[in-house]
């Protein structure tokens, strides 16, 4: 019993090491050049996502040199630029190619070192590169961008402000050339919320220069939003939809991905809180186009990652002289419960773990958000959830510790067992099995309540290092952001005394006394770098056991003066 009780404890340490070494294969953290100054990320107070100063935007190679001229050429009308806001969003379009040039979110900020808090920008600053100064839901012929994105659309529109209660509106942008093809784009907006509708229709595309497909493109790439860019910029990929949930995860040089029965519903990019989509509501795609490219960042802190960017298309057959559809752009956070509702399995772009943890982190943050209903604090929260948890594993918890401390008083008894049958391993087995039986004593049972808990706390470990909810949350004093790790250390250090008080009051067999000092200090090594809103529960959760032993301890004393 005793060399498997440790083998269970090292297999759960080697699971909770083996995480985020696991993590850092994905990304490469380059110190930057001695003479980096950090100074040179910024170009202007006002500047929303300070890396601009990098190469931003894909350009694939299929974008001829002449194609490059044709899109870097003036349009023949001055810009007219309009701007929509509601509730959530502040968008600004554009009747260059009838696009949208920016996105920002009202409600979310990003921390940009010496020139203080901004709002999440859903796009990059545009530099010299055509895609990028055009903006998003571009239109090309497969990966081949088009002239037409730079061209003057006509417009009737003007600046709208709307407030929760109002009804939609909607901004329209038309061409039509001298040959009568024309493209017409209707986006229509909402109070409240992040969905943008688009209805796009374009009659004679092949004089546009579309030849036999069509692709409505974000060919814009995500930003770091988060003041740790590697653990942001783990997080970013290109997905799609054709029957199942789709996840590229690594820069490829494939741009092209046809899907069977030509049945693609939706593209997306995505970084860690943040996604942009594009959504067939009518007829779906008969591809997906995913392109990625690679270069350098440097974060506020001078440190320079690897930042994988990439863009993304929906690409239709034309078979017709015109071609119409309807879609629907989200360009906003991973929130579980916004993406649940607009179906397709969009909820999935939310890292929720491994597929076999998902389901319980999935209950968590219900939990967690019907808790922060009643509460506004998800610190709180956690200590609740806490309470909670140790109130159902309570049963378990009981009949360990009882397991255990019942083991301590088979020692003696297991030891003359031994010494008396030492040249007969079975008949020493068997005779040590008995008293188990006799004692009512399961050799497994300390271990039983530790594995039982192991899906919970990774699916905890997900949500708060995941969920939008979670994100820039604080607690109290020193503990600003619970999906970042706690600052000064203090919470974590709290936690490895918890444990190791609890620890002594629950191994009491002589054999197993190292893992009284060995496993508090692998636990506060490990946790120091993890979210302080899961070493804040398990803080809690070691504090709680430690009375939990005292009163099991109390119990069982009284338990055996009755019987004694």
């Amino acid at each position: 019993m005793d060399k498997r009780t440790i083998i269970g404890f090292l297999v759960i340490l080697l699971i909770l090491f083996l995480w985020p070494q696991w993590n850092k294969l994905f990304y490469k953290q380059v110190e930057p050049p001695p003479n980096q100054q950090v100074q040179e990320q910024a170009e202007s107070a006002d500047t929303v996502i300070q890396p601009q100063k990098q190469p931003a935007v894909i350009a694939p190679a299929t974008v001829s040199a002449e194609k490059q001229l044709a899109l870097a050429a003036l349009p023949s009308q001055p810009e007219k630029l309009i701007t929509f806001e509601n509730e959530d969003v502040i968008a600004v379009l554009s009747s260059h190619g009838g696009l949208i040039k920016s996105v920002k979110l009202k409600r979310y900020y990003i921390e940009n070192g010496d020139n203080g808090d901004s709002l999440v920008q859903m796009m990059p600053t545009p530099d010299l590169n055509p895609w990028p100064v055009m903006g998003a839901l571009t239109l090309s012929d497969e990966d081949d961008i088009l002239p037409i994105n730079n061209f003057s659309f006509e417009t009737a529109s003007s600046d709208i402000r709307l407030a929760k209660g109002d009804d939609p509106q909607t901004i329209s942008f038309a061409y039509t050339d001298s040959s009568g093809a024309s493209v017409r784009k209707d986006y229509t907006f909402n109070p409240e919320g992040y969905n943008i509708g688009l209805r796009l229709k374009i009659d004679n595309p092949a004089a546009l220069g579309f030849n036999k497909q069509l692709t409505l493109g974000w060919l814009v790439p995500n930003v770091p939003s988060e003041k740790d860019y590697s653990k942001d910029l783990d997080k970013f990929g290109e997905f799609y939809y054709a029957g199942d949930f789709v996840d590229i995860d690594d820069v490829n040089e494939k741009t092209r991905f046809d899907t069977p029965g030509g049945d693609t519903r939706w593209v997306a990019n995505r970084s860690k809180y943040f996604t942009n989509v594009i959504l067939a509501e009518g007829d779906p795609g008969s591809a997906a186009l995913l392109a990625s490219s690679k270069t350098d960042i440097f974060d506020h802190e001078g440190k320079k990652h690897n930042w994988e960017q990439y863009g993304v298309g929906l690409t239709f057959n034309l078979k017709s002289n015109t071609f119409e559809n309807n879609f629907l752009i989200y360009s906003g956070p991973l929130d579980y419960y916004r993406l649940e509702k607009i179906g397709y399995n969009l909820s999935k772009l939310v890292d929720m773990g491994w597929k076999g943890f998902r389901p319980f982190a999935i209950g968590i943050l219900w939990v967690f958000r019907q808790l922060h209903s009643i509460l506004y604090n998800y610190g709180i929260v956690i200590i609740v959830f806490s309470i909670l948890m140790k109130i159902i594993f309570w049963p378990l918890t009981r009949k360990s510790s009882t397991a255990m401390m019942k083991m301590k008083e088979l020692q003696p008894k297991m030891q003359e067992v031994k010494e008396k049958f030492k040249n007969e391993p079975q008949k020493m087995n068997a005779e040590t099995m008995k008293l188990y039986k006799e004692y009512g004593v399961n050799p497994f049972g300390s271990c039983l309540p530790i594995l039982v808990q192991l899906p919970i706390f990774w699916a905890m470990f997900s949500v708060l290092n995941n969920s939008i909810e979670l994100r820039a949350a604080g607690f109290a004093f020193w503990i600003t952001d619970l999906s970042q790790k706690d600052p000064y250390y203090v919470l974590v250090i709290i936690m490895g005394l918890a444990m190791f008080v609890q620890q002594k009051m629950t191994i009491t067999d002589p054999k197993q006394k190292m893992l009284v000092y060995i496993m508090p200090v692998v636990f506060t090594f490990l946790f120091a770098s993890w979210p302080s809103g899961l070493v804040l529960y398990w803080a809690m959760f070691s504090i709680i056991g430690i009375f939990e032993q005292l009163i099991i301890k109390k119990r069982l004393e009284e338990e055996k003066a009755i019987t004694s």
